[in-house]
C-alpha cells in the first residue's frame, strides 16, 4: 500500500520533528508515501464547536484528492485523523456530500500507529532494530485521541490497549505498565483555562516520575507539547522537578534503528533527552 501522506498544520510547525522523525523511518519500514503537495487545515479542534458544516467542508480536499488517486490517507495527529475519519463515516452513511467522489472512492483514513502496528508489524519491525534500546524504560502515553480514533476498528482495546507497548518492546526498550497513559493531557484547556491545563499536565508527568522512567513515548503533537514543551510550567504548578524527556513514537523507533538523533529532530526537544541518549549510547555508538 503507497500512502498518500496529509501532515497537517502541526506537523509543519510545533511538531516538526514528528515529521522528520517519521520521514526518516519511513524508508527502512518500507513504509510507501508520496506527501499531498496540495492541502489546508483541517481545523479539528474549533470549526466543529462554531460551524458544523464548516467542520464538515475543511477535510474533503484532502479525502477527494485520496479517493481520485484511489490510495488511503496517512495521518500522524490523531486530531487530523479523528476529523477526516469522521467525515467519512458522515458521507458513507449519507449525512454529508462530497463533491467530485463518489461512494465507492471514499479513502481509507490511516494513523501512524495504526500502520506501524497492524500494517508493518512489531514482529517485522524488531527484526529491523540494528541498536537495540536495552535497558530503556519508557512510558507509553496514548492521551485521549489515539485510540478513540483507530481503536474503534476493533483491533485495540479501547481502555487497555497495548499496540504502543508492543512497539517500545520491538525497540528493545522496557515499556512500563502505566495506569494513566489514557488519560488527557489537559491540552485542550491550554488557551482558557491554562491553570487547569498545567495542573493536569503535571498529574501526568508526576504519576509517570513514580516509575522511574528514561522517557515518556507519544503519538499525538498536542500530548507531546504539553509534556515536553510545557514542563517546566508543570514542574512549578506540581511543585517538583521532573526532568523527563518526552519523545514522539518515531523518535523513539528511530533510534532503535540506528538513526542519528539529529535526523529525528532530537535536538528540538525542549526538555533535553541527553541522559537518554548516554544510556543508549553505552550500548552502541551512534551512526549518522
Amino acid at each position: 500500500m503507497k500512502y498518500l501522506y496529509y501532515p497537517g498544520c502541526s506537523l509543519k510547525g510545533t511538531a516538526r520533528e514528528y515529521d522528520e522523525s517519521f520521514q526518516a523511518i519511513a524508508p527502512i519500514l518500507g513504509i510507501e508515501f508520496d506527501e499531498m503537495e496540495e492541502w489546508v487545515c483541517c481545523d479539528a479542534t474549533v470549526a466543529k464547536s462554531v460551524d458544523e458544516h464548516l467542520a464538515e467542508k475543511l477535510p474533503q480536499p484532502a479525502l477527494v484528492q485520496a479517493g481520485k488517486a484511489e490510495r488511503d490517507l496517512l495521518m500522524l495527529c490523531p486530531s487530523c485523523h479523528l476529523n477526516h475519519l469522521r467525515v467519512v463515516r458522515k458521507a458513507q452513511e449519507g449525512r454529508v456530500q462530497m463533491e467530485g467522489l463518489s461512494s465507492d472512492r471514499f479513502p481509507g483514513v490511516r494513523q501512524l500507529l495504526e500502520v506501524l502496528a497492524y500494517e508493518v508489524g512489531w514482529g517485522e519491525i524488531k527484526k529491523k532494530i540494528s541498536r537495540p534500546l536495552k535497558g530503556i524504560r519508557a512510558v507509553p502515553y496514548y492521551g485521549c485521541l489515539v485510540i478513540r480514533s483507530f481503536g474503534l476498528g476493533g483491533r485495540e482495546s479501547l481502555e487497555n490497549p497495548q499496540a504502543m507497548e508492543n512497539l517500545i518492546a520491538a525497540a528493545g526498550g522496557g515499556p512500563v505498565s502505566f495506569p494513566w497513559k489514557m488519560d488527557c493531557c489537559g491540552g485542550g484547556l491550554l488557551l482558557s483555562k491554562e491553570k487547569i491545563a498545567l495542573k493536569q499536565g503535571a498529574k501526568i508527568l508526576g504519576e509517570a516520575k513514580k516509575f522511574n522512567p528514561d522517557c515518556i513515548v507519544a503519538a499525538c503533537p498536542l500530548c507531546h507539547f504539553m509534556l515536553n514543551a510545557k514542563q517546566r510550567a508543570m514542574e512549578k504548578e506540581g511543585g517538583e522537578k521532573v526532568g523527563i524527556p518526552v519523545l514522539y513514537l518515531s523518535q523513539f523507533l528511530g533510534l532503535g534503528l540506528g538513526l542519528a538523533p539529529r535526523k529525528l529532530g532530537l535536538p528540538r526537544l525542549i526538555t533535553s533527552p541527553r541522559n537518554l541518549l548516554e544510556k543508549i549510547q553505552k550500548n552502541v555508538d551512534f551512526k549518522g
